[in-house]
Parts: C-alpha cells; structure tokens; sequence
C-alpha cells in the first residue's frame, strides 16, 4: 500500500468517525471539532502529496 492510499484509508476512517461523533454530540461539541481538525490535517497532507508529485512532472513540450 502507498502512501497515497494510506491517507486515503485514513481519511475515510477519520471522515467515519467524525459523522459518529457529531451524531452524537452535535456540531458544536469539543470533541467534534478536534476530530474535525484531525481530518483537515490528513486532507491537507494528502492534499501535500498530490501537489508535491504534480511539481516533479516534467513538462510534456
């Protein structure tokens, strides 16, 4: 598994987790929003990767 798959596997993990707790404790809630913040770290480094593997294509022309 790569590295892009793991943050994919995780982000969906943490996406699940996210939607159980704000069920259960509603939007505003400590927990929510840490949990929030944990999923935007993971979409960002995600988002890192993508953008670091576009930069080192070589131009086609």
């Amino acid at each position: 598994m790569n590295n892009y798959e793991k943050i994919i596997q995780s982000i969906e993990v943490e996406r699940k987790e996210l939607n159980r707790l704000a069920a259960r404790y509603g939007l505003q809630h400590k927990r929510v929003l840490q949990q929030s913040v944990l999923l935007d770290q993971l979409i960002n480094k995600y988002n890192s990767l993508i953008y670091a593997n576009l930069q080192r294509k070589k131009p086609i022309a």
